[in-house]
């Protein structure tokens, strides 16, 4: 699958029309500026897509800051969603450490959100949580 014409030289973007989800594969850990480069480039791809169904695969980026996951789900997340106007379902494939770190309050969004997403170490166990939400 060629990647979407909104990939950026440090996330691979990819739509798939075949099962309406749009897939960001971080290439190697970012600074700050490249992962709010990357989001955004996810935002108009979703955008031009017409697409609230992701799975971002963060398993590349071997260094993060613990502001970056409280960005992406508090304020990033939810600009997207009112953009699309409609719910927008996310899914991050992270490495098995980085899950157990984080603390409770990253888990999970608030139940009956528009908003809605998980994080997943097995990309079969992402695409078929997603899959349930289409």
């Amino acid at each position: 699958m060629l990647p979407d014409p909104f990939s950026t030289p440090c996330l691979q973007v990819v739509f798939r029309p075949d099962l309406g989800q749009l897939t960001g594969r971080w290439l190697r850990s970012v600074t700050e500026a490249e992962l709010h480069a990357g989001y955004g480039a996810l935002r108009e791809a979703a955008l031009h897509h017409g697409c609230g169904h992701w799975l971002i695969d963060s398993r590349r980026r071997t260094n993060r800051s613990l502001n970056g996951p409280e960005w992406v789900t508090t304020a990033f997340l939810p600009e997207v969603q009112r953009a699309l106007g409609a719910p927008l379902n996310v899914c991050f494939l992270v490495l098995p450490d980085y899950l157990q770190s984080l603390p409770a309050a990253h888990q999970g969004p608030a139940p009956g959100s528009l908003v809605q997403f998980a994080r997943f170490v097995d990309e079969g166990a992402a695409n078929a949580w997603l899959a349930a939400r289409t």
